[in-house]
Order: C-alpha cells, then structure tokens, then sequence
C-alpha cells in the first residue's frame, strides 16, 4: 500500500513527463506551422506546460522526489506528439489541430485521474490536490481552444 509521500512523488512524476512531451509537441507543430494564429497558440501552451512543469518539480521535491534528470520519455501522450509531428510535416491545420486535441485530451485525463483515488485509497496532499486542480483547469481550457480550433478547421 503506497502511502501519501509516494502517492504524491508517482502523480508528480507522471505529469511531470506529460508536460515534457506536450512541451516538446507544440514546439514541433510551432516549428512547422504557417499559420500565425495557431503559432501564437503553440507557443502558449509550450510555455504553459513549461510553467506547470517547473511548479510540479517544485512539489516533487517537498514530498521527497527526484527531479527528472532530462526529457527523455516515452509517456502516454507521447505517441500523439509524434503523430503530430508527422502531421505537420504536411502543414494541414485540420490534422493538426486533431493531433493537438488528441494529446490535450489525454493530459486532461491523466490530470483527473490523478485527483481519484487509487485502488490503494490514498489521496494526493490537499495543498498538491489544489496545485493540480488549478492546473487541470487550464488544460481544461486548452483542450476546449483546440477543439474549437478543430471543429472550425475546415
């Protein structure tokens, strides 16, 4: 049975690797993109997820953990990066925007998984609980941009 430390230390440790890849997502799509619109937004939610990381290290280390050493993981939204990577090659602001919207998807439910409880019914720290609620919120938002972004792409 993992006990709140742990708990805290494996949430942190998850979403500190989402954000490396969401980071190193939107800056490929930025790198490709044409579009001033959507490179204003990319460059955004970069530096967002750089903000949200930097603040998840800093939790990391008051409940024990190691900092990441390096951004060299292959998470769950990894996958959807890549994809997008692939997408932009071609420049097609619909595929674009639907790589991007897969991958806020996934963040946002990597988020609210994290605020359940686990099958081991320890909760995350109330102080970490709000840091990442507040963060959730702005994902939350992100995810809604880029689908609307999306559903008008045509």
């Amino acid at each position: 049975m993992k006990n709140t430390m742990e708990k805290a230390q494996s949430v942190l440790k998850r979403l500190i690797k989402l954000h490396y890849d969401r980071i190193e997502g939107y800056e490929r799509a930025k790198d490709d993109t044409t579009d001033a619109d959507l490179l204003a937004l990319f460059s955004f939610y970069a530096q967002q997820s750089r903000q949200f990381r930097a603040d998840l290290n800093a939790e990391i280390v008051k409940y024990g953990g190691e900092l990441p050493s390096d951004n060299t993981f292959l998470g769950d939204i990894h996958k959807a990066w890549m994809d997008l990577k692939a997408a932009v090659t071609g420049k097609d602001r619909e595929t674009v925007l639907s790589s991007c919207e897969f991958g806020e998807q996934t963040i946002v439910g990597s988020y609210e998984d994290a605020l359940k409880f686990d099958d081991d019914d320890v909760r995350i720290p109330d102080a970490l609980y709000a840091v990442l609620t507040n963060q959730l919120e702005e994902l939350r938002a992100a995810k809604n941009r880029i689908a609307v972004l999306h559903a008008h792409a045509d």
